[in-house]
């Protein structure tokens, strides 16, 4: 039987841990170091780190910012936002995250998913999408609809085109999962 994991999400923005609502009415809560650590103390197993306005500013993600929650936190540690590149792929892992994770170069992109996965390893790299609920249409059977830069921009389609071999991915509604 598998075991159940504790997996916290943490969004940051400019340097401050932050908390949103479908990608608006942003709050500012603090030092994401700090709640870092606290829920690795607390008995956290994995955390997921997203500097959220990386990519919409056009900017890399705060490696300084990595590395101080890398140095407090000895746990799974997934870190995205503004991943554009293999170079930036590796300046994470070199900063002390475990995995990357691509989203919104990936959907402008998909090619960097495999480039990253046979650089740096598939085990460390992950595909995150944002989706947004729309009328199920033709673009968008499933009823969701890809987004990119923190839910800026629309796409006009399901995440159905970012399929990779032996990639899953989906709605759950079956319509776009690929194999």
């Amino acid at each position: 039987m598998l075991s159940k994991r504790v997996v916290a999400c943490l969004d940051v923005k400019n340097g401050e841990l932050s908390k949103g609502v479908q990608f608006v009415a942003t709050e500012m809560l603090g030092d994401p170091v700090a709640k870092a650590k606290a829920y690795y103390e607390d008995g956290l197993d994995e955390l997921v780190f997203y500097d959220i306005t990386a990519s919409s500013d056009q900017r890399n993600i705060m490696l300084d910012v990595v590395q101080s929650v890398a140095q407090e936190i000895f746990i799974p540690f997934s870190v995205g936002g503004g991943i554009r590149t293999l170079e930036d792929a590796a300046g994470l892992l070199m900063a002390g995250a475990e995995k990357i994770s691509l989203n919104s170069a990936a959907v402008l992109r998909p090619e960097l998913i495999k480039e990253c996965a046979q650089a740096i390893g598939a085990q460390n790299t992950v595909l995150s999408m944002d989706v947004r609920a729309v009328a199920p249409n033709t673009a968008c059977p499933s009823g969701y609809e890809v987004v990119i830069n923190g839910g800026r921009k629309a796409m006009g389609d399901g995440c159905h085109r970012l399929g990779a071999p032996r990639l899953r991915v989906g709605c759950g509604r079956g319509c776009c999962e690929l194999d």
